[in-house]
């Protein structure tokens, strides 16, 4: 038995590829990356705050901690739908779980050239999955984050996928009406339209897990050793904004909280990220079903996120401090938010072993260990016009 991979060299990517093939020890796990994701960093004068290796190095470090060998990568480019037939036909998985994508708002908005290849890169990957799985196996799982952004904020509860409309004497059950905020997340609504057309047209399962923001420097498996490490990315357009605070913090400089910093947001730890997608190879979708799991544990506003790492650098040393700059992107600054929260826990089971409270000291105690490499990059905390705005 097999379980595909994309995505495999990312921040989730890596972590889960190592829950996954201690889940399923007798099963192959294929990776799969084209590295892009450590050329976009690149491109934007960055880098991993934590030291990452190549995934041979990567690889072997696995085989000498966990005494296991079922972990294999693939350097290859899934906007090639041959390839990815191929791919698909020579491993026959049983479940794909894919992560791969440009996962930047920000990066996305840089230009129209970076909003175009955002939309052709994440669209065509997951399209050329699509068609692969109905043309070599329907009965193939596919499991997709698409993003809690897709619903964009608001000012009403947010269900998980669907809702029920009454319109002018008429009820029916209906997609949420996306409201996205950049060009990244409206590729997901792409892709969230597109899985939920190919289950309903080539009776394909398919688990739409719409993730909220993702945190942490580690997961219990990237622990056992610096040569399993995953990326951490901290700046403004890598850099999740828990992981960018934390960051900001261990160098000194103040937390950037956009406008009034009411921008509510639902968390998810690393750790969790991984074993939630694991569960979701466990519990698999039924033919046909297009199954929207909300995918976060906890939701914190900016100023609540500045607080917390606030109170919890206190605590280890740090002096922390923040500042107002205007917002990347436009979005309210003050808004209502509540998700629905239920799949998550009822349908696949998980059991959180993080909130941002538990991870911050944690957290941050590994990035004092890293400081040096924060220094080095923290021209890249705001991009440079917000740094003149901030004067």
């Amino acid at each position: 038995m097999t379980i595909l991979l994309t995505g495999a060299d990312g921040y989730m990517g890596w972590p889960t590829a190592m829950k996954l093939a201690l889940r399923f020890p007798d099963e192959l796990i294929v990776g799969v990356d084209n590295g892009f994701r450590r050329l976009w960093v690149h491109e934007v004068g960055s880098w991993s705050a934590i030291p990452i290796k190549s995934m041979d190095e990567r690889l072997e470090a696995f085989k000498e901690v966990f005494g296991q060998d079922n972990i294999i990568y693939r350097h290859l480019d899934l906007r090639d739908y041959d390839i990815v037939k191929a791919l698909v036909e020579e491993y026959k998985p049983r479940a794909i779980v894919h992560l791969a994508a440009q996962p930047s708002a920000p990066y996305s908005m840089l230009s129209p050239k970076h909003a175009i290849f955002t939309q052709e890169n994440n669209v065509k990957i997951t399209l050329n999955l699509i068609h692969a799985i109905r043309e070599v196996d329907p009965s193939i799982h596919l499991i997709e984050t698409t993003t809690m952004g897709v619903y964009g904020t608001p000012n009403v509860d947010i269900p998980e996928g669907f809702f029920e409309v009454e319109f002018r004497g008429r009820k029916d059950t209906l997609p949420f009406p996306p409201q996205a905020g950049s060009w990244y997340h409206w590729s997901k609504v792409h892709d969230a339209g597109n899985l939920m057309f190919a289950a309903r047209a080539y009776k394909l399962p398919v688990t739409d897990l719409r993730l909220g923001v993702v945190y942490g420097t580690n997961t219990e498996e990237t622990k056992k050793d610096p040569r399993l490490a995953t990326r951490f990315d901290f700046d403004f357009w890598f850099g999740t904004l828990y992981n960018r605070f934390c960051a900001q913090a261990v160098a000194g400089y103040p937390l950037t909280i956009y406008g009034k910093g009411g921008q509510t947001r639902g968390y998810i730890s690393l750790e969790d990220t991984a074993q939630t997608l694991v569960l979701a190879v466990e519990k698999p979708a039924e033919p046909g079903e297009f199954r929207v799991i909300n995918m976060f544990v906890e939701t914190v506003s900016v100023r609540q996120m500045a607080e917390k790492v606030k109170e919890a650098g206190s605590k280890v040393g740090l002096d922390v401090e923040v500042m107002t700059v205007p917002p990347p992107r436009p979005e309210a600054l003050e808004h209502y938010y509540k998700p629905d929260l239920r799949k998550i826990f009822d349908v696949l089971g998980l059991k959180p072993k993080y909130t941002v409270d538990k991870a911050l000291p944690e957290d941050l105690e590994v990035l004092m260990g890293v400081k040096e490499r924060i220094l080095a990059k923290k021209d890249k905390f705001l991009p440079k016009e917000l740094r003149e705005k901030r004067g």
